[in-house]
């Protein structure tokens, strides 16, 4: 298993940025230019890499010239997927195709600067799951297990067919690790990203007690998305092994810790965190594990060109 440690440095923004550099430099304050990066009120969460700066009238004109000659044109629909509708968003061409699965209680719009990039050259989409973003809500309680069901069927009705490379976020980590193990047949290559898996709850536990694990419980299970997470982790432990399917983990150097917790606390759960990753990395005997440097949780959303990248390598590696 290979190891890799990857420092990387946000690049100032230039592709794809022509519209929001222009508001910046007809002098737009810090907080409305901040909105126009919202899409229907809701936030691009951690977009570090973005801010407001003066430009000349002649670099105004280079950045409207390179946002319109770019070829990322994704395409929203809304599909059925057995009596109601998930919206799925679509861009670029190429095999390996693409999937991005969000985080909890998280629509598509993280995935925005990887999908642009990596629509260069693959097919790359991503979706709201029932009650996110665009798509219908639904009665019942989600799980992972159903959320790779409407996976897989939309995926389907769609059309999006294989090869596939599935790319999960924290709970989307989950589905896509269900998904692999389950349909094994159209996928070629799994990224990980700062994912859950299933022993977190068991080690949080032996960390915090009886007492505080279960107020964290009570707090986890009282997602905005309605998530049964215990269920979920549940569904994953005997069904996540991906044999020698290429697989790439991210893990964010920032723990995703509230800051009022103990600091011996915080760094017992820092580093059970990080061997749940390396857990993750041997689910495949063919896993490599990348450290994102000075990066939140939100990996696709710090640092997008790490995450793009990676997906790349992934799918240049395939055999042809």
């Amino acid at each position: 298993m290979w190891h890799f440690v990857v420092r990387f440095v946000r690049p100032e923004p230039v592709e794809g940025r022509a519209s929001v550099m222009l508001l910046a430099a007809i002098g737009l304050a810090e907080q409305q230019w901040f909105d126009r990066l919202t899409t229907n009120g809701k936030r691009m969460a951690n977009h570090k890499f973005i801010q407001p700066k003066m430009v000349s009238g002649v670099t105004i004109f280079i950045l409207l010239a390179v946002a319109c000659g770019s070829s990322y044109n994704p395409e929203s629909r809304l599909v059925d997927v057995g009596g109601h509708r998930l919206n799925i968003r679509c861009s670029g061409e190429g095999a390996p195709a693409v999937v991005l699965v969000s985080g909890l209680a998280s629509d598509n719009h993280d995935w925005e600067p990887v999908e642009r990039s990596v629509s260069e050259t693959n097919l790359v989409c991503s979706y709201d799951r029932d009650g996110l973003g665009q798509s219908d809500v639904i009665e019942g309680i989600p799980t992972a297990q159903s959320a790779t069901d409407s996976l897989y069927m939309l995926l389907s009705e769609a059309g999006v067919a294989g090869p596939l490379v599935l790319v999960g976020h924290s709970y989307g980590g989950l589905i896509a690790q269900l998904y692999a193990a389950q349909h094994p047949g159209n996928i070629v290559g799994v990224v990980l990203v700062d994912s859950l898996q299933k022993d977190n709850l068991v080690r949080t536990a032996e960390i915090l007690g009886d007492e505080a694990m279960a107020l964290f419980l009570g707090a986890t299970q009282a997602n905005p998305e309605g998530v049964d997470i215990v269920a979920s982790l549940d569904q994953v432990e005997s069904d996540a092994n991906l044999g020698g399917l290429p697989l790439t983990v991210i893990t964010a150097e920032v723990p995703n810790l509230p800051p009022f917790i103990d600091q011996d606390v915080r760094d017992k759960l820092a580093e059970a965190w990080l061997e749940s990753q390396r857990d993750l990395v041997r689910l495949s005997s063919a896993g490599i594990h990348i450290i994102a440097e000075e990066s939140g949780h939100c990996v696709q959303c710090d640092q997008p060109d790490l995450v793009a990248d990676a997906i790349r390598g992934l799918a240049e590696a395939l055999p042809k």
